[in-house]
């Protein structure tokens, strides 16, 4: 059934059924993570690639592209399932969190844009989202941007894990005959020489290619970049003398490092994109994104991102009522927080987080979890809210490779805090 048929096919299933009169469009955005996933792949058929990706009649803004919900996707057997839909702007976890928590100067109604330009919000019709998405967990300085933003009129906050994922490192090289060199497998040691500029050329890392080094830098904060770095503060610091910091800054990462070469790029697909026409570059971004651009990536001591199993977090990994700390400047490694040690009164059993020392321990080494975000009060339609999030969480539909559905305990545990919380 094409996109054209299906879409016409559900308009008039929606219009005689009982709940057709109570539809609601949903509105939320942040991460590139889950994108995939969420939405399917009718945004990276556009270009630029479109952010947005709405069935409601939304528009991304005036001269900017966006894109349908992809059939088969999480945010399609929503739709199906309730006549709601649910719009999604890929903004970044860093600009998604910062919506939904009223940083100043953010709004949900701000143009979504294409990944020609920055975004400025969700393009949604009012000023408050109804929910966001971030792969890096709310911190202790977000609970303080939302006590002084939008805790006005949305009372507190929900987070629940969603989806595990992996990233992938796409690499674009050829050998000195110019032919593709599709087989790149890489020691940890050599991942961590690339990313601290220490490696220059492709040949010392063991790569049969003269071509310099690209790096494609990340500029957008990003939940993506918080998992990587986490990866290369865990392996390369102690191992081979480097100096990352976990953070979702790439550029704050390691500082100003000196590689032979660089380019920048936003979001998971427009590193992917990058990578694509950059020949000699390397990057990080969502495996599912690589793999749907059918680029070459490297593998990291001969584990496959496409053949992996790590995303398999136990019951005893889900932390309830916990941010993210200060990062340890004697790693660079993140730590937790608890909220009663910030506000006693913010404890509700509402917000829980994935401790960030499981994502080190999976089969394939650089992982991610991907969460997502709401209020726990005076949100428009919390019964839609709800089902959504649980769609995501513990749906039947299909998941792109690389993404990973979690564990049953910790999918019921998101689920009762989902039920008791979402309001």
């Amino acid at each position: 059934m094409n996109a054209m048929i299906k879409k016409a096919a559900l308009a008039a299933a929606i219009a005689s059924a009982p709940f057709a009169a109570s539809a609601t469009d949903l509105v939320g955005g942040g991460a590139s993570l889950p994108a995939l996933a969420y939405v399917g792949a009718d945004f990276t058929l556009t270009s630029p690639q479109a952010r947005l990706s709405t069935n409601a009649g939304l528009t991304a803004g005036a001269g900017y592209l966006e894109s349908f919900v992809g059939i088969g996707s999480i945010f399609d057997e929503y739709e199906l399932s309730t006549g709601n839909t649910a719009s999604y702007c890929q903004t970044g976890s860093g600009t998604g969190r910062r919506v939904l928590l009223g940083a100043p100067g953010w709004s949900a109604s701000g143009d979504c844009r294409d990944y020609s330009a920055s975004p400025a919000g969700f393009s949604g019709l009012n000023a408050l989202p109804d929910f966001a998405g971030s792969d890096a967990p709310l911190n202790a300085s977000d609970i303080a941007t939302f006590q002084n933003g939008n805790q006005a009129t949305r009372d507190n906050l929900v987070q629940v894990p969603a989806l595990g994922a992996l990233i992938g490192l796409p690499v674009n090289v050829e050998d000195n005959f110019g032919n593709p060199i599709t087989n790149v497998n890489l020691t940890t040691e050599q991942v961590c020489d690339i990313f601290s500029g220490d490696a220059q050329v492709w040949t010392d890392v063991g790569v049969s290619s003269s071509d310099p080094i690209t790096m494609v830098v990340r500029t957008d904060e990003s939940g993506t970049v918080f998992a990587t770095t986490q990866y290369f503060a865990a392996n390369c610091n102690v191992n081979y003398g480097d100096d990352f910091v976990t953070s979702e800054d790439f550029t704050d990462s390691y500082g100003p490092s000196d590689y032979n070469s660089s380019v920048t790029a936003s979001g998971n697909g427009g590193v992917v994109a990058a990578v694509a026409t950059n020949s000699g570059s390397i990057g990080f971004a969502n495996f599912a994104n690589v793999d749907e651009a059918g680029l070459a990536y490297a593998l990291i001591e001969g584990h496959d991102p496409a053949t992996a199993s790590s995303v398999g977090y136990a019951t005893g990994d889900l932390l309830p009522d916990t941010v993210l700390g200060d990062v340890d400047l004697s790693t660079g490694l993140p730590t937790t927080q608890t909220l009663f040690s910030i506000d006693p009164a913010l404890v509700e059993g509402c917000l829980a987080v994935i401790n960030p020392a499981a994502q080190l321990e999976g089969d394939y080494p650089i992982a991610a979890v991907t969460n997502l975000l709401t209020y726990t009060d005076n949100n428009v339609d919390p019964a839609a809210t709800r089902d959504l999030f649980k769609e995501v969480i513990s749906g039947s539909s299909a998941l792109p490779v690389g993404f990973a559905r979690l564990a049953s305990g910790i999918q019921t545990a998101s689920e009762n805090i989902i039920d008791n919380c979402i309001n």
